[in-house]
């Protein structure tokens, strides 16, 4: 066995196991916890937590200041290791950084776009979807009528916007004060946890 830490305080990987080319984690039972040391030769318990071979591993991601490290594997699928104390991370991460020497080490603080691109394009979404819909409800109190046209696929995303400026232009600004409220305490909520973040490739 190369290398293992107890995570006591985690809820999903109580133990983190480096051997054989591979990540261990999982939830074994206490007594196998308890009797686990530098010197343990009976690791027979390992087959029956989750594991990960280096080989399968594309990314591992290790942000500062979030409680666990990211590891990207196979065809798009994910796991975490959860561990809350940033030194037990750190110490976790650099192993893995010196162990597979073929990942290639980076670090870069991610821009504000690319870290909160989600919330980004949600604004400019609400944004486009409330403009459209106050033109529409200003030419509606304007005394001009809109007629839906059924093609057979249903009234799309034009029937939508049209169905959004009925209720009134008051109506139209207030929904999206309330949802521009919303993206913009989302988005700064997510800004805020952003920072350096550390990324073996391969």
């Amino acid at each position: 066995m190369k290398k293992f830490w107890k995570i006591n305080d985690s809820k999903s990987n109580k133990l983190i196991v480096i051997k054989d080319n591979g990540i261990y984690k999982g939830n074994p039972k206490q007594e196998e916890l308890n009797k686990l040391n530098s010197e343990s030769t009976n690791l027979t318990f390992l087959e029956n937590i989750f594991s990960i071979p280096y080989s399968y591993i594309k990314k591992i991601e290790n942000q500062k200041g979030k409680n666990e490290i990211k590891i990207f594997f196979g065809n798009d699928s994910e796991e975490e290791l959860i561990v809350k104390e940033e030194k037990i991370k750190t110490e976790i991460f650099e192993f893995l950084k010196q162990d597979i020497p073929n990942l290639k080490y980076s670090s870069e603080l991610p821009s504000v776009f690319k870290y909160a691109k989600a919330q980004f394009f949600a604004l400019l979404f609400i944004t486009g979807i409330f403009l459209w819909s106050l033109y529409l409800a200003l030419q509606i109190e304007n005394g001009i009528e809109y007629e839906l046209i059924e093609n057979g696929r249903g009234p799309g995303i034009s029937g939508l916007i049209l169905g959004i400026a009925n209720f009134g232009v008051l109506k139209n600004v207030i929904g999206y004060i309330i949802l521009l409220a919303i993206i913009l305490f989302s988005l700064s909520k997510r800004l805020k946890t952003r920072s350096e973040t550390e990324s073996l490739k391969r």
